[in-house]
């Protein structure tokens, strides 16, 4: 599924300098799971970051498992 899909009801908006980190999993591209966390100020920073970072990971913008606040 999508960031959005997964993050929808735990992404959150951050306030302040302080972003929230949030945990990833997602499937690569060798079927294999992984997860990695980021930081983000909301559902749009997150996306975004998300999307910048899949090639990086080896894994398609439509691989989240899921999306859980740290």
């Amino acid at each position: 599924m999508t960031i959005r899909e997964a993050g929808k009801g735990v992404v959150r908006k951050s306030y302040g300098v302080r972003k929230n980190t949030y945990r990833i999993g997602f499937v690569n591209r060798d079927s294999e799971e992984d997860e990695t966390e980021l930081d983000a100020e909301d559902m749009n920073d997150l996306a975004k970051l998300w999307s910048s970072l899949c090639p990086e990971f080896n894994c398609k913008a439509n691989s989240v498992t899921y999306v859980e606040a740290v």
